[in-house]
Formats: C-alpha cells, structure tokens, sequence
C-alpha cells in the first residue's frame, strides 16, 4: 500500500508542476480555464456567434414612389414606409422575415418617380461595431451597412 501512496503522490506533484509550467509562459499566451490551455502564441477564443437582428437600411438615389421588401429571394415582399426621419428601414420581422432565414440579403421592389423600376435580391453587407469583447482576434458584434437600391 505504501507504493500504491507514493506513486499517487508523486503522480499529483509532476501534474501541478505541469500545469504550472503551462500557465506561466508569459503575457503573449492567451488561456481561458473554461476551455484550457491555447498554447504558446495562441488565442482562444470562446464558441459565439453574433447575430445582428437591427433594420436593414435601404438608400435610393433618387426618391422612390413606392416600396416593398423582404428578406431572401422567393420570399413574399411587404410594403416600406419611410420613418419620421427619412429613412427606408426594413424590420426584421413579419411580414419581412418568416424564419428560419439567414439574413444575407433583401428582395426589394421599388419604383422611382421618373418610372424606372428594379425588382431583384440585393446582398446586405456587414461591418464590426467596434466593440470586442474578447479582444480583436476573436471578433466581435456586427451591423448591417446600408444597401445601396439601384435605379434606372
């Protein structure tokens, strides 16, 4: 029994003695308990997904008559109405969204005044907020930026 005792002892000091030695490599290893040990150089980074669930911005180059939009091709557009501050805005929700969708892009029906119209899927680009909560590397929030409807 006192072998058994002996080699469990020395069994626990060489395992802290690793775990030390992994966790004192320096300032430039990022390590997160929770997931372990990223390795000498090495970020890691925790398993999110942002999903921006904002309005989809849509700017014409001149002013359209009447509007209509949804998300994804095959998808039923709803009428738009601009917002006290002039802006085209399509919620993201009924009628505009039936899930499950992916928001990749807007179907947009419009007409302008001078009779130009434009009936097709239009891909919605995003941008990073800024804001990086478990530094650059890992990403970060994004928005949508605004979808350019051309006319003409």
């Amino acid at each position: 029994m006192k072998r058994r005792g002996l080699l469990l002892t020395l069994l626990g000091v060489v395992a802290v003695v690793l775990v030390l030695v992994m966790f004192s490599r320096g300032p430039g290893n990022t390590a997160c308990p929770a997931i372990g040990y990223a390795g000498p150089g090495n970020t890691a980074c925790p398993a999110i997904g942002y999903a921006y669930v904002g309005d989809v911005e849509l700017i014409f180059p001149q002013e359209p008559v009447s509007v209509a939009a949804c998300f994804e091709e095959g998808c039923t557009p709803a009428a738009v109405t601009k917002n006290p501050d002039g802006k085209w805005l399509v919620p993201q929700s009924k009628p505009y969204l039936v899930p499950p969708v992916s928001v990749t892009s807007v179907y947009v029906e419009t007409e302008a005044s001078s009779g130009a119209r434009i009936a097709r899927a239009l891909p919605i680009v995003t941008e990073p907020t800024g804001e990086y909560p478990y530094g650059r590397k890992c990403g970060g929030p994004v928005r949508f930026k605004p979808v350019q409807v051309p006319l003409g």
